[in-house]
């Protein structure tokens, strides 16, 4: 059996769609998901982050009494984590929120709405083990994780998730020890729950050692039950496993036959398309197929994705996602010189421009304009994406996250001062504790890989990041959400860089910025997760 290994755990985030990110360092622009599209969306745009105008009954008070009251009344939990500024959130808000019959299954529910900057929402991600936005949980009665569920995925799909966990509230976790060890005790609600399971967000539900043939078995021992669910769970099997032969560089390969079928029936396209969408060259790569019959079979899929673009089914930006088979069949090993046939890119621009048009809402374009400009950059159509976005940052909710899109593709383009100009924009626009504390990251990060030598730039600021968060502070004088959840991931890549940065420069810079670490951990309540955190950081726990 084999470990989880970095390549597997990048991949399952990827697929995910939840490492919700700006467009940090050199990183393309992710591909991110939905936004109804039979009528354009005309919703008042709220002056602020705001949930009002979804018909979900949010539980008004704090997480630890919702837990209380789901063990007392007997009612599950549904758990939404999100940001204002991430597009696969705001995709679900305007999608999935708003869907009659979503509203109404909730309504078993106590339906839980967190935003990453509210007061203690990183420490809540914490001990839960929220990996990136958005995530969303259904927790048993007595507050046991049943299931974690994906975004990108067809809004009916939703509906029965919900139904599904209500049915036998079995978690996830316990359904993977049973096709382990015992799969002929797997219900046929077991197997749709693990091939609708979020796994790029929970890596302690596949214990170290699983090997992704168990999701080949799940898919033969379902076909005939439920095609859809053993499509999905075949595909996550090649996923997982083209992660594991990138980083062991093996050379197993697996049957395409199964592939053949789903690319030839609709419903399973559309039921699959966010691993047909994006995993595209990583699927190809690891099937039994010779040169003629991998010709065949990206023909397939391409044409079939293009002809099903417009399912209604689809949101706005998963219609666009339908490009993707396409575009990285046709740009594969020749991306700096290949141009694509005037047909196509003529095609691509009406799809966008129809998406941008039909898109009105500020919240909901957070989205669709992220999805178009990554479109037209996969394209090659670089300056219309930058055009987009510069167009974009007067309607947006939280144009900061355009900026950094900006500076990505500033960027590759080779222009460092720009690239650095529009990262700052992005860190001085931001709002939000952990989402300042995340794009000023972003900014220090840029400036040690493109401007080494600012070094005073790269200090001050980065002491000034932690000075921001510090008024943050409880009765105790401990620092609530600083050392937990996302912002210690971002703290702890950030400290990382900057030391290894103080070495290649050969010189003390850091000194004010350790001493202020130290500080705040010394005010962190005795034996806390975030005191242990916070000392993990320090200079001098740093392995030399």
């Amino acid at each position: 059996m084999r470990k989880l290994s970095l390549g597997m755990i990048v991949s399952l985030l990827l697929l995910c769609l939840a490492a919700c990110q700006p467009a940090i360092d050199s990183d393309a622009l992710a591909p991110l998901p939905k936004a109804a599209i039979e009528q354009p969306d005309n919703t008042a745009q709220p002056a602020e982050n705001s949930i009002e105008g979804h018909g979900i009954a949010w539980f008004e008070g704090s997480v630890a009494e919702a837990f209380s009251l789901a063990a007392t009344t007997n009612k599950p939990i549904f758990m939404y984590w999100g940001a204002v500024w991430c597009p696969p959130c705001q995709e679900i808000k305007h999608t999935v929120f708003k869907s009659p019959e979503f509203i109404a299954q909730t309504k078993l529910f106590i339906p839980i709405y967190l935003d990453g900057d509210t007061e203690r929402a990183q420490s809540v991600g914490e001990e839960f083990g929220v990996k990136g936005y958005p995530t969303m949980i259904i927790f048993s009665p007595q507050g046991e994780e049943v299931t974690r569920i994906p975004g990108g995925i067809d809004i009916s799909r939703y509906n029965s998730i919900l139904l599904s966990s209500l049915d036998t509230l079995r978690p996830t976790r316990m359904l993977v020890q049973l096709a382990l060890n015992s799969p002929d005790l797997l219900l046929a609600t077991d197997f749709r729950q693990l091939a609708y399971y979020s796994w790029g967000q929970d890596f302690e539900a596949l214990p170290a050692g699983t090997d992704p043939i168990m999701f080949k078995q799940l898919a033969e021992q379902v076909s005939i039950q439920d095609p859809e669910a053993s499509a999905r769970l075949y595909l996550q099997y090649l996923v997982m496993l083209a992660a594991e032969q990138d980083e062991a560089e093996t050379g197993q390969k697996a049957d395409a036959a199964p592939l053949f079928r789903i690319l030839a029936t609709p419903e399973l396209i559309i039921g699959t398309w966010d691993y047909l969408a994006y995993y595209a060259t990583n699927i190809t790569r690891v099937l039994d197929l010779d040169a003629l019959a991998l010709a065949s079979l990206q023909n397939q899929w391409q044409q079939a994705m293009l002809d099903l673009r417009h399912n209604t089914r689809l949101s706005t930006a998963e219609q666009l996602g339908g490009w993707f088979p396409y575009l990285a069949f046709y740009f594969a090993g020749d991306e700096a010189s290949a141009t694509l046939p005037a047909a196509q890119v003529a095609a691509i621009r009406l799809d966008a421009e129809k998406a941008n048009q039909m898109t009105r809402n500020a919240y909901a374009r957070q989205s669709v304009v992220n999805q178009i400009s990554y479109l037209l950059e996969t394209a090659g159509l670089k300056d219309e994406a930058k055009q987009l976005l510069l167009a974009e940052l007067e309607k947006s909710a939280a144009p900061y996250y355009f900026m950094s899109n900006l500076a990505a593709l500033a960027e590759a383009a080779g222009s460092i001062d720009e690239s650095l100009e529009w990262r700052l924009k992005a860190y001085q626009a931001s709002t939000g504790q952990a989402t300042r504390l995340q794009w000023g990251v972003s900014y220090v990060r840029s400036l040690i890989r493109l401007a080494p030598q600012r070094q005073d730039e790269v200090s001050q600021t980065a002491l000034a990041l932690i000075n921001e968060l510090t008024p943050h502070q409880d009765a105790d004088g401990s620092i609530h959400d600083i050392f937990a959840g996302r912002n210690f991931r971002i703290l702890r890549r950030l400290n990382t860089d900057l030391h290894d940065w103080q070495i290649a420069a050969d010189a003390d810079l850091l000194g004010n910025f350790d001493a202020r670490l130290r500080s705040l951990c010394s005010q962190q309540s005795k034996g806390s997760t975030q005191r242990s955190n916070c000392q993990s950081l320090l200079a001098s726990d740093r392995p030399q």
